[in-house]
C-alpha cells in the first residue's frame, strides 16, 4: 500500500464516509407522519443506538486503528473464529443490501424519464450491475477514487437534496404559506407511546443511524487515527441527527403529516413545492439527487467490508491466497471486489423472478437486517470484554467514568436486540406465504450464512494442519 498522502483518509473523509453512509433520506418520510412528536422519536433513537455505537465504536478504532474494524474488535475479545463468522454474516448483509440501494437509484432515475422505464426489469436490473461494476473498479484503483466519489455522492446525494428540502420549506413559511403540520400545540411533540406500533417505529428507526463501524474498517488507512477517529465521530453525529430532524420538519412544513408517504414522502414534499411555489425543476433535480446519495451508500459499503474479509482471511488464509493477496499496482484486494461483483451481478437479476416484488424486497430487508445486526450483538459485548481484558491497550478516546462503559453497551445491545426481534413480525398488508414459511426462511438465511462461516474456517484448519504435517514429514 502506498503511504502517499492521497491514499489516506484525514477528518473531513472520515465524517463524508460516516455521512454517506449512515444517513439515507429514504429514512425522513418513514418518520414525517408522526408530525411534531418525530423530533422526540428521533431524539430517543439516537440516544438509545446512535450515542452509544459511537462511543464505543470511537474507542474501539483508536484502540486497535487497524485494517478490519468490528472484526479486529471482536477476534481480540472472543477469538478469530467468532470473529470470521461475523465477518461472512457482515458480508452476507452487504451483498443482499447492494441490489437494494441500487434498484431504488435506477427506479428514482428511471421515473423522470418515463413511468414505464422505472418497472422495467431489463433497464433496473442492467443498469444495477454497470454501475456497481464501475464503482467496483473505481475502487480497485484505490482509496483516492474511494474518497473522491465519497465526497461527491455525500454533497449530491445528501447535502444537496437536504438543503434543497430545507430551503424549500423556508421558502414556502416565508411565501405566506402556513405549515402543512402543526408543531404549534405543545401536545403534538409527545409520542403516544400507549401504542403498539409507535414502540415498533420507534425501533425501526434505529435502522437509520446503523453504519458507524463502516470508516472503523479501513482506520489502518487513516492519516493519525487515534486522534482524528473520536473528532470524526463527533462531527458525523452532530450532522447526522440535525439533518434527520431539519429534514423531517421541512417535510411536514411542505405535506400534512397525515397525508405523507413513507416510501415517496420527499418527492411528494418537492411535488408539492413545486406546484404551490412554481419550481417545476424541484423534481428533477431531487431525482437527480436521490440516485447519487443511492449509489454513493452502495460506494461507501463496497469497500470496508472487503478491507475486513482481506484482514480476516490473511492470518489462517481462510479464502485461499488470492484473497489476501493485494493488487500489485493499486494495493487494493481486486480479487475480492471481482468476485463480490459477480455475487451481486446474479443478485441483481434474481430478484426480478419474483411472483411478489413487495414480499420479496422485504424478505431481503428482514435476512438483511439480520446478518447485519448478529456482528453488533457481538461487538457490545466484546468492548466490555476488552475493557477488562486488556485495560492497558492504549486508547487516545475512552468512554469517561465507571458507569457509561457499562451503561452504554448495554443499552445499544439491548435496543439492538430488541430491534432484530421485530423482524420476525412480518408486515400485515404483505401476504409472506403463511408465517411458518417465512419464518423458515428468515432463520435458513440467518443459519446459511454462519454454517457457510463455519465450513470455511473449519476447512482451512483442516488444510492448514495437514499442510504443516506434510512440511514437517519433509523436515525429517
Amino acid at each position: 500500500m502506498s503511504n502517499n498522502d492521497s491514499n489516506l483518509l484525514g477528518i473531513r473523509d472520515i465524517v463524508l464516509m460516516n455521512v454517506i453512509a449512515i444517513l439515507s433520506l429514504r429514512q425522513i418520510p418513514n418518520v414525517a407522519p408522526y408530525g411534531a412528536s418525530a423530533m422526540i422519536l428521533w431524539f430517543l433513537a439516537a440516544a438509545c443506538l446512535f450515542f452509544p455505537l459511537a462511543m464505543v465504536c470511537g474507542e474501539l478504532s483508536t484502540g486497535w486503528p487497524k485494517d478490519g474494524g468490528i472484526f479486529v474488535w471482536v477476534k481480540e475479545a472472543f477469538g478469530k473464529r467468532v470473529g470470521w463468522i461475523i465477518v461472512v454474516c457482515y458480508l452476507f448483509s452487504c451483498v443482499l443490501f447492494f441490489p437494494m440501494m441500487l434498484q431504488f437509484a435506477f427506479t428514482a432515475i428511471g421515473f423522470f424519464i418515463s413511468p414505464e422505464l422505472a418497472q422495467d426489469p431489463v433497464f433496473i436490473g442492467v443498469g444495477s450491475i454497470i454501475m456497481f461494476w464501475f464503482l467496483t473498479t473505481m475502487n480497485i484503483f484505490g482509496m483516492k477514487w474511494t474518497k473522491i466519489i465519497n465526497s461527491v455522492s455525500a454533497y449530491l446525494g445528501v447535502f444537496v437534496p437536504s438543503a434543497v428540502i430545507f430551503l424549500s420549506a423556508v421558502w414556502w413559511v416565508l411565501a405566506g404559506h402556513p405549515m402543512s403540520t402543526d408543531y404549534h400545540t405543545a401536545a403534538n411533540w409527545m409520542p403516544d407511546f400507549t401504542k403498539w406500533d409507535t414502540i415498533v417505529f420507534l425501533s425501526s428507526m434505529m435502522f437509520a443511524f446503523a453504519g458507524f463501524e463502516v470508516a472503523p474498517m479501513v482506520a489502518g488507512r487513516t492519516k493519525n487515527p487515534q486522534r482524528d477517529f473520536p473528532r470524526a465521530m463527533a462531527v458525523s453525529a452532530a450532522v447526522i441527527v440535525g439533518i434527520y430532524m431539519l429534514g423531517t420538519v421541512a417535510v411536514n412544513t411542505l405535506v400534512p403529516a397525515g397525508e405523507t408517504d413513507i416510501v415517496a414522502g420527499i418527492m411528494q414534499a418537492m411535488r408539492s413545492a413545486s406546484e404551490t411555489l412554481g419550481a417545476p425543476w424541484l423534481l428533477p433535480l431531487m431525482a437527480f439527487c436521490l440516485f447519487f446519495g443511492a449509489v454513493g451508500q452502495v460506494n461507501s459499503w463496497l469497500v470496508g467490508p472487503i478491507y475486513m474479509l482481506q484482514e480476516a482471511s490473511r492470518e489462517d488464509r481462510l479464502l485461499g491466497d488470492k484473497v489476501a493477496q493485494l493488487h500489485p499496482k493499486y494495493g487494493t484486494p481486486a480479487f475480492a471486489l471481482i468476485v463480490q461483483g459477480i455475487i451481486v451481478s446474479i443478485l441483481c437479476l434474481s430478484t426480478f423472478i419474483s411472483p411478489s416484488v413487495a414480499a420479496a424486497y422485504w424478505m431481503l430487508t428482514a435476512l438483511t437486517t439480520i446478518c447485519y445486526f448478529i456482528p453488533y450483538l457481538t461487538m457490545f459485548p466484546a468492548f466490555i470484554k476488552l475493557r477488562k481484558s486488556q485495560p492497558d491497550v492504549p486508547r487516545s478516546f475512552r468512554i469517561p467514568g465507571k458507569f457509561l462503559p457499562i451503561f452504554l453497551p448495554l443499552l445499544g445491545w439491548c435496543s439492538i436486540a430488541f430491534a432484530v426481534i421485530l423482524v420476525f413480525i412480518p408486515p400485515a398488508e404483505l401476504d409472506m406465504g403463511g408465517y411458518g414459511f417465512y419464518l423458515a426462511k428468515l432463520l435458513g438465511g440467518a443459519v446459511l450464512a454462519i454454517g457457510l462461516a463455519e465450513w470455511i474456517y473449519h476447512r482451512a484448519q483442516r488444510r492448514n494442519a495437514l499442510e504443516a504435517a506434510q512440511k514437517a514429514q519433509q523436515s525429517k
